[in-house]
């Protein structure tokens, strides 16, 4: 059989059918926008891996045809669907990441790869594993047996199917009790192996070599050390052992691409007391390459209330399209202690020329950020709370304080140029369907005392929505005792107040209909 005699070869097919067969988003520049990148958050392991499974139904393999057909008419596996249009979404962790969406449908599961995965890379090719078949490849009368079959013995193997001519790659497999199968996916940056066994599916990547493996957990090891050598100093900066557990994971590589990103901590200590009691973070962002060579750049400085800060999984994307990767770090600063004032972190890097350094097209943030899918442009975006955040004491007004409010996340879209938008159509439809309609009143009263986190969000959609300033302003004098127990002025009505000056990244308008 010649390398590319058939469009399935042991019950899947690679590159045979169009994407809209399928049933999905057309192509884009990019790949889609999952919540991961090219590999969800590496385990705490000298190996990073790429993260979970998903699980479905199956059928059994077909045998291959002699001929290859067109792509857009090859045949499909015996017993499998001609199209996924109404298959079940798969949630095959690292998948979306690499441009790369998973379908069931009657026992089968299809892997459409795009032309583009999350760190720029295109895919090449898809190797399959058998058993069988690579033990009769090692027997010496294999090229004599394959001339005599007609075919070419300098071909290449069999089991290697390259991507379409449309740059995508599509595997169909069965997806049931005790079938199994063994693919290696490679892209022109990175190499991945997808695991079937019976109705379970997974991706674990492949691109890490042992001088990578070895940086990446030299890194771990550090900021083990770093928290543990903190937990040993003396006075206000020594770092409790409960205040140590509540710490984000800092030293883990997290694959992408051709290498791996990750946080790492220069210093840590605990500083001040009582109210004022806060853990100071000297956070840098670290790429190590295959090699294991370690580039950094300082994330910067964050003092926050113990167990005030939360870092997600980071996420990994080329958004300006250039073939360098660009790194989210997804955080929230959940409490400050009192006095402190709010760090404000890029919230994009990239890495270029041997160097890390901030996105020059990353949007402002203020108290954290999130990762945001907007529509089907395959693209991550981004959500934050523009400038409607504030910390407050336990003396804010209300009789329960909560220790951070926020008004409605506004959302930026990531545009095809690399840049952001907080008005375009995704972005302000995301914020109506956040705002919904112009809220009847701004001040929410519950029992005795004021919901604040509904107040704050009525605040702000209802100036996103038209709303004039003086109306706002009334209301708040007129409810300013229920805001501040009472008292005359209080943190909580003055943020407020401030709130109202503060500008808006988007206006709604008659977008929302009151």
């Amino acid at each position: 059989m010649k390398r590319l005699s058939a469009c399935f070869l042991l019950g899947i097919l690679v590159g045979c059918q169009k994407s809209e067969e399928a049933g999905l988003p057309a192509a884009s520049s990019g790949p889609s926008a999952g919540s991961s990148a090219p590999a969800a958050a590496a385990a705490e392991t000298a190996s990073p891996a790429a993260a979970e499974a998903a699980s479905s139904a199956a059928a059994p393999a077909a045998a291959a045809p002699t001929e290859p057909a067109p792509p857009s008419a090859a045949p499909a596996p015996s017993g499998a669907p001609a199209s996924f249009k109404d298959g079940r979404s798969e949630p095959i962790a690292a998948a979306v990441g690499l441009g790369c969406e998973a379908k069931s449908l009657d026992g089968w599961l299809e892997l459409l790869c795009r032309k583009k995965n999350g760190t720029g890379g295109h895919p090449v090719r898809a190797v399959l594993h058998d058993p069988s078949a690579e033990a009769a490849a090692e027997k010496p009368s294999e090229p004599a047996a394959a001339a005599d079959a007609g075919e070419d013995p300098d071909a290449g193997p069999s089991n290697e199917v390259l991507a379409d001519e449309r740059g995508e790659l599509r595997l169909v497999a069965p997806f049931r009790a005790e079938a199994k199968q063994s693919v290696t996916l490679e892209w022109t940056d990175t190499r991945y192996e997808l695991q079937i066994d019976g109705t379970t599916a997974k991706l674990d990547w492949a691109g890490s070599v042992v001088s990578h493996r070895r940086a990446c957990q030299e890194l771990l090891d550090q900021n083990r050390a770093r928290i543990s050598d903190a937990q040993k100093l003396e006075g206000p900066e020594k770092v409790s052992t409960a205040e140590a557990t509540r710490l984000p994971k800092f030293g883990v590589c997290q694959p992408a691409g051709l290498g791996s990103w990750a946080l790492s901590l220069t210093r840590f200590a605990g500083a001040g007391e009582g109210a004022a009691r806060a853990l100071a973070f000297d956070i840098e962002v670290v790429r190590i390459d295959l090699e294991g060579k370690r580039s950094a750049a300082p994330l910067g400085t964050i003092e926050v209330a113990p167990g005030g800060l939360a870092i997600s999984a980071l996420n990994v994307y080329d958004f300006d399209d250039d073939g360098n990767d660009e790194l989210i770090v997804p955080y929230e600063l959940n409490a400050l202690a009192a006095g402190a004032k709010p760090a404000a972190p890029s919230p994009v890097w990239t890495f270029s020329n041997g160097a890390v350094s901030a996105y020059a097209k990353a949007p402002s943030v203020s108290g954290g950020l999130g990762i945001e899918h907007l529509d089907h442009d395959m693209r991550p975006d981004i959500g934050s709370y523009g400038p409607f955040v504030a910390w407050l004491g336990a003396d804010c007004g209300v009789k329960s304080c909560p220790s951070r409010v926020t008004g409605p996340k506004f959302y930026f879209h990531s545009v095809q140029d690399g840049s952001f938008s907080a008005t375009d159509a995704s972005a302000t439809a995301a914020l109506g369907r956040a705002c919904g309609k112009k809220p009847a009143a701004i001040v929410v009263t519950a029992g005795s005392g004021v919901n604040v986190a509904q107040t704050a969000k009525n605040l702000v959609c209802a100036r996103a929505l038209g709303a004039t300033r003086e109306a706002i302003e009334g209301e708040l004098a007129a409810k300013r005792a229920d805001l501040c127990s009472g008292a005359a002025t209080c943190a909580l009505s003055s943020t407020f107040e401030a709130w109202l000056d503060a500008a808006l990244p988007a206006e709604l308008g008659s977008a929302v209909k009151p």
